[in-house]
C-alpha cells in the first residue's frame, strides 16, 4: 500500500484553507443543482470549491464554434497536447487529439463523458508508451458543456486523474430539432467541414425522453511544401527534414575505400562519388573535403517535403441518449456512442533509409546496367569502374576477384550509399483507422431521503494503421538483378551455411536483368524527374534512361508494414448520496458513498510480415534462428510482438460535504482502488474549502493526493513496443526494444490550488461588473511512468568511444546485442525498459481578469486570461542529471514536452441585440532549443495571432450565423529548425483561415 491516510490527511489539513475560482458565483435568482466534476454531491459550478473551468455551448459559439482540438490548443492551462500529423513529435497525430494539462503527460489528464470513463484508443504514444483517450470523439452538435478540472482528482475518479479532468457533459434534456454546418477555408487545401445535426422529443406522455445527434467531420489535405516556411533548403534549416542518406545514391568505389582505411562516414565522404544529378533532382551536396574528394560528399534528401501539415481525413460520429421513468422515483438512462475515425492516406517520405547505413555489402557489379549507362554520359566520372564493349567502360579487373574465378563483368567494384525511392516519389500512401463504441445505462432513484444510482458502461476501441518499408532480402536481390515477385518465385533464395542470404555466381550470372528478373538501379538515370513536392527539382531528366526505370519494382520493394489493437472498459458503480442524521454547527452534512469495479483489456499485433515471432531476421522468411541481423524483415521499421492483456480493478470511495460556518463550506473526498499485483493499492484523500469573505469576494482552496496506476501496455512481460532510433555512436537507426515491466508502481502526486475569486458589480457604474480570479497550483509528483533514454543506457555500458571495448561489468551491458565484439559500433539492439522515473515538481498561476460594461445600446467587456508556469523541475537519477524543463522546447527527451512559460490570451467582447462581435489576441511566449539543435536555433520566438468573430442571430434565435477570421494577420508560426520547422504542439502552421458557420433550430 502507498503512504498511509492518516499521514495523508494530517497533510490536507494543516494547509490554509484558502482558495482557488472558478467561473463567477453572484447571480441573482435560484440556480439548479448539478453534478460538477470532482463531486458527487449535487451543487453548482458557482459554488463548487475546486478549479473548474466550464465552456458552455454559448461560450464556445462565441468563439467560432471551434472543434476540440483547437479548443484544447487555446486553452492556456494545456501544453505539449497531441492532434497535428507531425509523425516527428506530435506522435498520436493525424486521426487522434489529447488534452495535456500542466503539460504534465496526454495519459495524466482523464477523459470522461457524463461523468464516466471510456476506454483507451489502443496503441501508445510518445517516449513514455502512454496510451490516450481521444478526446475527438464526441459529436459537437451533442455537447452541452465541458467541463475541466484543473486539480489532480484521484479522490473522486480513481487513477488516471494525475493532472485533472476534462469531462463532456451531453444535451441530454434537448427537445426539438438543429442543424448546423461549418466550412474552414485553409489555402492551397480543400479545407475542413463539419456538419451535425440533433433531435430530441419526449415520448409516452413525458415519461420518456430521447435525444440523438449525428456529425459528420472531413478535414482536407495540406502539404507541407505548401508552406514556404515550412519546406527550406539544408542551408537555411539543416534540421527541417535533411537527411544524408539521398536518392539518388553516392557511390564508393573499392579501390578507393580499401585505399583510404578510414572507414564510417569519413571515410564515405572522403572516397564516395556523388551522382552528378543531385541538386538538380532537389538533392544538396554537402562536400566532405577531406583527401581532396572534391566529387564526393553526401547526397542529401529532403524528406518532409513528402509530409504534410494536415491529413486529408473523415469522421462521423452517432450520439443517443434516452431517459425512462420507470417509476415516480426510479429513472432509466441510456446512452450509446459510436465514431469511426479514418485517413485514408497518410503521405510521407517515398522510403526509409536502411538500418545499417555505411554498408559494404551493398555492392555494385561492373556491369550493373545503371553503371554502364552513366558511364557512357560520364566517363570521366563512372568510366574506370563499368563493363562493357565500348571506350566508356574502362574497366580491366580485380586481379583478386579474377584469381578467384570471377569474370570482370561480374566483379564488385564500389558499394552505394542511399535510400530506395527519393526525390523521384512517389510519395507513401497509407492509411489510420480508429473506431470507438460506447454503452451506458444507469439506474437512479430515491429511497426514503437518500438517491442512489447504479451505471454500467462498456466501451471498446479498435485502431489499425499501416506504414510500408523496404525489406532487406528484397534490397539485396534487386542489387543483384533479382528482383521483381516473379523473379523471387522463379529464382528462391538461396544462403549460407551462417544462414546469410547468398546467391551463388552462376545463380546470379544465369538470372541477373533477365526475364522477370529487374536490376534495381542507384543511379539518377533510373529516376525519371523529381516528384512535383520536391522543390528546385526538375519535372524531366535529361539522363533517365526508361530502360532503368525504378517505379517498376515499387510494388516488390515496398511492403505493408502495420498492425492493429482493440482495448476495452467495463465500469460497474454504485453510489448512495443523501445526508447524515448529525449536522455540525447546525448545518447538514451531506455526503456520497460509493464503489466501483473496472474491467480493462488490451490486445495488439503486428501485420504477418513485421511480426518478430514468425519472421525474427533480416537475411530472409525462411530464416527462423539468427544471432545477428535480429531486425525482422524491413530495412528500418522494426518488427512488432503481440499483447493481450487483461485485469480488474477495485475501489469504494467517499465524500462529505459540510457547511462549517456561514460563509464557509468544506468538501473531504478519500478513495481506495486497488490494482492487484506490483501495482499495489493507493488511498487517496483530498480536501476543498471555500470561503465568501464578502458578497463579492470568494477564495477557496483545494490539497489531495492522486496517483496513475501502469496501463496495460506498460506492464507486459515481454516487449511493450519497438522503434529504430538514430545511434551517434553507430552512425545509423538501430533498433531499439522496449520492454514492459510488471513491478512498476503507481505514479503519485500531491496537489495544492489556492486563490481568489471577485465579482464585484457596480464598481463605477451602476451596472458595470469586474471578473478577477487569481489561482496559484502545484504538483508535486513522484515515480513518474517513463521509458529509459537509450543514449543513456549506450553510454553507461560503452563509456569509451564507438570502437572501444564495452563493460562487461555495467548492469545495462546485458541490454545490449553486437552483431560482432563488444563495442557501440556494432551495435544492433537496445533493450530498454518502462520504469518509475525521476520525481517531478511544477507551479505556476492560472489568472483571469474581465470587465465589462454598457457602451451605447450594448454592452462591451475586455478581458485577459493564461497561465504562467513558474517551475517545472525534474530531479536527477540513475540516468541523468537534475533538469529544468521550464522554458524549452524538450526535444528528444522523453521526460517532458514543449513547456512555454507564459501562455494565455486577449479578449475584447462586444454585444448588441442579435450581434456579437469578439476579438481574441492569443500569445505563447517564446523558449529555448538547447538539445544540440543542428539548424543552430536555440531561441524559438514567441507567436502571436489574432481572430475576429461574427456571429448573428435572426428569426427569433432560430437561426445563428456566424463568421471567423483566425489568425487574421496570416502570421507563420516560429522557426524550430527541426524536422517540419515549427513546434507542432503549440503553434498554429495553418496561416490565415476563414470559418463560416449556420446553425437553425426548432424548438417544439
Amino acid at each position: 500500500m502507498n503512504q498511509p491516510f492518516s499521514s495523508r490527511l494530517a497533510t490536507c489539513l494543516m494547509l490554509p484553507l484558502l482558495a482557488v475560482a472558478g467561473h463567477g458565483f453572484a447571480a441573482d435568482g435560484e440556480i439548479e443543482e448539478i453534478l460538477v466534476t470532482g463531486s458527487y454531491i449535487k451543487g453548482t459550478p458557482e459554488d463548487a470549491p475546486l478549479p473548474v473551468t466550464a465552456l458552455t455551448r454559448n461560450d464556445l459559439a462565441l468563439e467560432g464554434s471551434p472543434t476540440t482540438l483547437d479548443l484544447i490548443k487555446n486553452l492556456s492551462f494545456s501544453q505539449g497536447a497531441d492532434g497535428e500529423t507531425d509523425q516527428f513529435q506530435a506522435g498520436a497525430g493525424a486521426d487522434r487529439a489529447t488534452v495535456n494539462i500542466r503539460g504534465l503527460g496526454p495519459s495524466r489528464s482523464l477523459v470522461l463523458i457524463n461523468g464516466r470513463r471510456t476506454t483507451w484508443s489502443p496503441h501508445a504514444i510518445g517516449a513514455q508508451a502512454q496510451l490516450l483517450v481521444d478526446v475527438n470523439m464526441m459529436p459537437s452538435i451533442a455537447v452541452e458543456r465541458i467541463e475541466i478540472l484543473r486539480d489532480g482528482a484521484a479522490a473522486t475518479y480513481g487513477s488516471d486523474a494525475i493532472a485533472g479532468v476534462m469531462n463532456f457533459i451531453t444535451r441530454s434534456d434537448f427537445t426539438g430539432f438543429e442543424v448546423s454546418a461549418n466550412h474552414k477555408t485553409i489555402e492551397d487545401s480543400s479545407g475542413d467541414t463539419e456538419a451535425g445535426v440533433i433531435v430530441g422529443t419526449d415520448f409516452a406522455d413525458g415519461r420518456g425522453h430521447i435525444a440523438s445527434s449525428f456529425s459528420y467531420i472531413k478535414r482536407g489535405e495540406l502539404e507541407l511544401s505548401e508552406r514556404d516556411w515550412a519546406v527550406r533548403p539544408y542551408a537555411d534549416s539543416p534540421g527541417g527534414g535533411w537527411s544524408s542518406v539521398g536518392r539518388p545514391s553516392v557511390v564508393v568505389p573499392l579501390d578507393r575505400w580499401n585505399a583510404f582505411p578510414i572507414g564510417g562516414f569519413t571515410g564515405l565522404l572522403a572516397t564516395g562519388i556523388v551522382d552528378p544529378n543531385c541538386e538538380k533532382l532537389g538533392g544538396a551536396i554537402t562536400t566532405a573535403g577531406v583527401a581532396g574528394n572534391t566529387g564526393g560528399g553526401f547526397c542529401r534528401f529532403q524528406y518532409t517535403a513528402f509530409d504534410n501539415i494536415s491529413e486529408e481525413a473523415e469522421r462521423w460520429q452517432w450520439f443517443t441518449e434516452g431517459s425512462w421513468e420507470v417509476s415516480d422515483s426510479i429513472t432509466l438512462t441510456g446512452e450509446f456512442l459510436i465514431t469511426d475515425s479514418n485517413v485514408p492516406g497518410w503521405n510521407t517520405s517515398p522510403s526509409y533509409p536502411p538500418n545499417r547505413l555505411v554498408d559494404e555489402n551493398r555492392t555494385i557489379r561492373a556491369n550493373n546496367p545503371g553503371l554502364v549507362d552513366m558511364a557512357s554520359r560520364y566517363p570521366d566520372i563512372y568510366g574506370d569502374y563499368a563493363w562493357c564493349d565500348a571506350d566508356y567502360c574502362r574497366w580491366q579487373g580485380d586481379p583478386a576477384q579474377t584469381d578467384a574465378g570471377i569474370p570482370a563483368a561480374w566483379q564488385d567494384v564500389a558499394w552505394f550509399y542511399g535510400r530506395y525511392y527519393g526525390q523521384d516519389g512517389p510519395l507513401r500512401d497509407h492509411h489510420r483507422k480508429s473506431d470507438l463504441w460506447r454503452l451506458n445505462f444507469t439506474l437512479d432513484g430515491d429511497l426514503g431521503d437518500y438517491g442512489w444510482t447504479t451505471s454500467a458502461t462498456y466501451s471498446q476501441s479498435e485502431r489499425d494503421f499501416d506504414g510500408g518499408d523496404t525489406m532487406v532480402y528484397r534490397d539485396a536481390r534487386a542489387r543483384q538483378g533479382l528482383g521483381g515477385h516473379e523473379c523471387e518465385a522463379m529464382v528462391p533464395n538461396e544462403y549460407d551455411e551462417n544462414g546469410n542470404l547468398a546467391f551463388s555466381l552462376d545463380t546470379v550470372m544465369a538470372n541477373a536483368g533477365q526475364g522477370p528478373c529487374r536490376y534495381w538501379i542507384p543511379f539518377s538515370n533510373s529516376m525519371p524527374g523529381s516528384h512535383p513536392q520536391v522543390p528546385g527539382g526538375i519535372a524531366e531528366n535529361p539522363d533517365f534512361n526508361p530502360d532503368l526505370n525504378n517505379q517498376a519494382l515499387l510494388d516488390y520493394m515496398l511492403s505493408p508494414h502495420g498492425g492493429d489493437g482493440k482495448a476495452s472498459l467495463l465500469v460497474l458503480e454504485g453510489i448512495l448520496t443523501g445526508a447524515l442524521p448529525w449536522t455540525l454547527a447546525g448545518n447538514e452534512l451531506s455526503f456520497a458513498v460509493g464503489t466501483q469495479w473496472r474491467s480493462e483489456t488490451y490486445e495488439s499485433g503486428p501485420y504477418e510480415l513485421n511480426d518478430f515471432s514468425l519472421f525474427p531476421c533480416a537475411a530472409g522468411p525462411e530464416i527462423k534462428d539468427c544471432t545477428s541481423n535480429r531486425n525482422g524483415l524491413f530495412g528500418f521499421l522494426p518488427p512488432g510482438s503481440h499483447i493481450d492483456e487483461d485485469r480488474d480493478i477495485y475501489s469504494v470511495f467517499g465524500e462529505l460535504h459540510a457547511t462549517l460556518a456561514e460563509t464557509v463550506e468544506a468538501q473531504l473526498s478519500v478513495r481506495y482502488e486497488d490494482y492487484g499485483g506490483s501495482a499495489g493499492s493507493s488511498l487517496d484523500p483530498k480536501l476543498a474549502v471555500r470561503w465568501q469573505l464578502l458578497p463579492s469576494i470568494a477564495m477557496r482552496a483545494s490539497v489531495g493526493t492522486t496517483f496513475r496506476g501502469p496501463t496495460l501496455n506498460q506492464i507486459v512481460a515481454s516487449a511493450s513496443s519497438n522503434s529504430l532510433q538514430f545511434v551517434g555512436q553507430t552512425g545509423a537507426f538501430k533498433r531499439v526494444d522496449t520492454q514492459g515491466n510488471p513491478n512498476l508502481e503507481p505514479e503519485e502526486a500531491t496537489t495544492f490550488n489556492v486563490g481568489l475569486l471577485v465579482d464585484h458589480d457596480g464598481l463605477i457604474g451602476d451596472t458595470d461588473n469586474v471578473f478577477v480570479t487569481l489561482d496559484y497550483w502545484s504538483y508535486d509528483f513522484k515515480k513518474p511512468l517513463v521509458t529509459e533514454p537509450f543514449t543513456n543506457v549506450l553510454a553507461a555500458a560503452c563509456p569509451g568511444g564507438p570502437t572501444d571495448p564495452c563493460d562487461p561489468a555495467s548492469p545495462y551491458f546485458s541490454r545490449l546485442t553486437f552483431g560482432g565484439n563488444a563495442a557501440a559500433a556494432n551495435l544492433e539492439i537496445i533493450d530498454i525498459q518502462l520504469v518509475n522515473g525521476p520525481d517531478t515538481e511544477t507551479d505556476g498561476i492560472d489568472f483571469t481578469a474581465r470587465y465589462s460594461l454598457p457602451v451605447g445600446p450594448g454592452i462591451a467587456s475586455v478581458g485577459v486570461t493564461g497561465t504562467r508556469i513558474l517551475s517545472y523541475d525534474i530531479d536527477s537519477w540513475v540516468l541523468g542529471d537534475a533538469y529544468d524543463a521550464l522554458g524549452r522546447y524538450n526535444y528528444g527527451t522523453s521526460l517532458a514536452r514543449t513547456l512555454a512559460k507564459w501562455k494565455g490570451r486577449g479578449i475584447v467582447n462586444y454585444a448588441i441585440g442579435p450581434m456579437n462581435l469578439r476579438y481574441n489576441l492569443n500569445y505563447i511566449d517564446g523558449y529555448d532549443d538547447l538539445a544540440g539543435n543542428p539548424s543552430g536555433v536555440t531561441d524559438i520566438k514567441s507567436h502571436i495571432t489574432h481572430d475576429l468573430h461574427l456571429n448573428y442571430s435572426l428569426m427569433d434565435d432560430q437561426v445563428s450565423l456566424s463568421l471567423s477570421a483566425i489568425n487574421l494577420a496570416d502570421e507563420d508560426p516560429p522557426f524550430t529548425g527541426r524536422e517540419m520547422n515549427y513546434d507542432a504542439f503549440s503553434h498554429n502552421p495553418f496561416g490565415r483561415m476563414f470559418k463560416f458557420s449556420v446553425t437553425y433550430r426548432m424548438s417544439q
